[in-house]
């Protein structure tokens, strides 16, 4: 058999398993009715325009909405892109227990991230994840995430990447000599300590210094985030997520 006859034979193995790209997102609201019914709990919404078309889709199984209650009170958020015939993004909503383990709360499927559809995507998780003032939800700095969080829940408490804010500052400002001391004042415990190392900040670099205020210290630096991060700082089980689906994004929907 040719290469060609054998690449062929796969698509339409694939095809015939997983559905084509147009018939998976026909079979979309049927499959997430199926799962409301086989995983108790559940919440799923589908989200169509005027002509029938697909627009948004949301999703947090039963299981890990039954388990949210035994998580730490930190959300972290993130997009990442599909590959599939009709691209799109796909939003997650992550948490982790007291053992460092990673917990899944929910996804969503979007055109992209954009005020709309991350607002939207709150708006669904807060039916799973009420809003409270012990609540902190970490993301990277996309000013369509700062705008949805402000408008949904505006009881909690947003909190940046540090990883995402180093690599700004590296790129931004050339040379590693003050990234030991930005960690050390992001990681401080007493407020006097974070004042020596940003005041420290200032007296060698003070664009770096005015970079990090603009940025919002009460996001970044541990000491004055209003709400209890625990140790999670930066996005790493996010991302630990996107790549354990890294595969399944270039699947059909369903």
């Amino acid at each position: 058999m040719g290469y060609w006859k054998s690449y062929k034979t796969l698509r339409f193995a694939r095809e015939l398993t997983l559905g084509t790209p147009n018939s998976s997102f026909e079979e979309l609201p049927s499959y997430l009715y199926m799962i409301r019914r086989t995983n108790l709990g559940t919440v799923a919404r589908l989200q169509i325009d005027e002509s029938g078309r697909f627009n948004y889709m949301f999703i947090a199984f039963g299981a890990s909405i039954a388990g949210i209650h035994y998580m730490r009170r930190v959300v972290d958020v993130d997009g990442t892109f599909l590959h599939g015939s009709y691209k799109g993004t796909l939003l997650i909503a992550i948490a982790q227990d007291g053992n460092f383990q990673i917990f899944p709360l929910a996804f969503g499927v979007v055109d992209t991230e954009n005020d709309e559809s991350w607002r939207w995507f709150f708006t669904q998780l807060k039916v799973v994840i009420h809003g409270a003032t012990d609540l902190a939800i970490i993301s990277d700095r996309h000013q369509s995430i700062g705008k949805a969080i402000g408008e949904v829940y505006p009881l909690a408490a947003r909190g940046i990447c540090t990883y995402h804010l180093y690599k700004n500052i590296l790129l931004k400002f050339k040379g590693k000599h003050l990234f030991s001391l930005v960690k050390k004042a992001a990681r401080c415990y007493r407020r006097t300590d974070f004042d020596d190392a940003f005041n420290e900040i200032e007296e060698r670099d003070p664009q770096l210094h005015a970079y990090l205020e603009r940025a919002g210290v009460e996001m970044w630096a541990r000491v004055h985030f209003p709400s209890d991060i625990y140790n999670l700082m930066t996005m790493n089980i996010a991302e630990s997520m996107k790549r354990a689906l890294s595969k399944a994004r270039n699947l059909p929907i369903a």
